[in-house]
């Protein structure tokens, strides 16, 4: 991707792309290319302004016709959305060195786990459970948990979803330590835990495609990563029964198979170690972070009573900040 600015306009290219697949639908057209490289843009330059037009006369998007962001019909193009979420972080990076305090960090990003067959009774039902991981963080603080960025879906309700389908939703929770330490700390990840309400010898089919499972990209300006995301299969005591890897059509059989879903977190903006002692306090009392993160990505002493020593804390960071800056020289 090349990002011009030529006076009050800008140009994204993504000249370079490579070529449209023949299957698997990951593939854009144009118009889906240009929405998902200057939305991130008209929420850089303009996040008072309501949406509008002329936020948006400002962008031209251009992109080799056949590729996998100019694909020509009829290419296959139903799973687009797992290629266009990855261009606006790619643009804050971009433009990181020009507007530092305007961009954020990597987001972790959404998955929805699509359920479908037919009950006892011979009812067909076909739904989703669609959940957001970490939001990136930025300058202008910490990173939101578990939304769905950039698309414009939202967190599937709990109760509709199970008042739906015949299964039941065992845990929906924050992930500690998920979030990319930072200055500004990246939002929390989830983990989603379903399983068969009834064992009626009826099976359930179900799509867990978890997104970024090789993929752990860093946060801006020594920012850390979000933490990683899979797909598995584990029994009632979380043993692991089954790792999908980057995605497979699961099947459920019986009410002690329970599909595990871990959301990635958001990347962190900026040195952990400058991050105030006062808000890794607070993350820890909060259970966003857990002590062991508290000492390993933030450079704290936590006490007996697991409370962040502060003096401890302080000398520790400046030891390790000085030891960071003899061995960079």
């Amino acid at each position: 991707m090349k990002l011009t600015v030529a006076g009050d306009e800008i140009h994204i290219d993504f000249t370079g792309a490579p070529p449209q697949l023949r299957q698997g639908g990951l593939n854009c057209t144009l118009n889906y290319t240009a929405a998902h490289a200057t939305y991130p843009l008209k929420c850089l330059l303009t996040p008072n302004v309501r949406g509008n037009a002329g936020c948006y006369r400002p962008f031209t998007v251009s992109a080799p016709e056949g590729s996998v962001l100019n694909a020509t019909k009829p290419a296959a193009v139903n799973l687009r959305t797992r290629t266009g979420w990855y261009l606006a972080p790619n643009i804050f990076m971009a433009l990181a060195q020009a507007v530092p305090n305007q961009v954020q960090a990597f987001t972790g990003l959404p998955v929805s786990i699509t359920c479908y067959g037919s009950d006892a009774q011979g009812r067909v039902y076909s739904d989703h459970l669609f959940q957001g991981g970490g939001q990136g963080a930025s300058g202008q603080g910490d990173g939101k948990s578990s939304l769905l960025w950039p698309t414009s879906a939202a967190n599937t309700s709990i109760e509709l979803f199970e008042a739906r389908t015949p299964l039941l939703v065992l845990d929906k929770a924050y992930v500690a330590d998920s979030g990319g330490a930072g200055r500004q700390r990246g939002g929390l990840g989830q983990v989603v835990r379903l399983c068969k309400l009834f064992d009626d010898g009826c099976p359930t089919l179900a799509s867990v495609y978890p997104e970024g499972v090789a993929v752990r990209t860093p946060g801006l300006f020594g920012g850390k990563p979000g933490g990683d995301t899979h797909g598995w299969l584990v029994d009632r005591d979380g043993t692991k029964l089954e790792d999908y890897g980057v995605g497979e059509l699961a099947t459920l059989t019986a009410t002690d198979q329970v599909i595990e879903l871990q959301l990635a977190g958001g990347a962190g903006f900026g040195d952990p170690l400058e991050r105030p002692l006062a808000l890794v306090e607070s993350d820890l009392e909060n259970g966003y972070i857990t002590a062991v993160g508290a000492v390993a990505d933030y450079g704290c002493i936590v006490g007996p009573y697991g409370r962040i020593d502060r003096a401890a804390s302080q000398a520790r960071r400046d030891q390790l900040c000085a030891e960071l800056a003899q061995a960079a020289e």
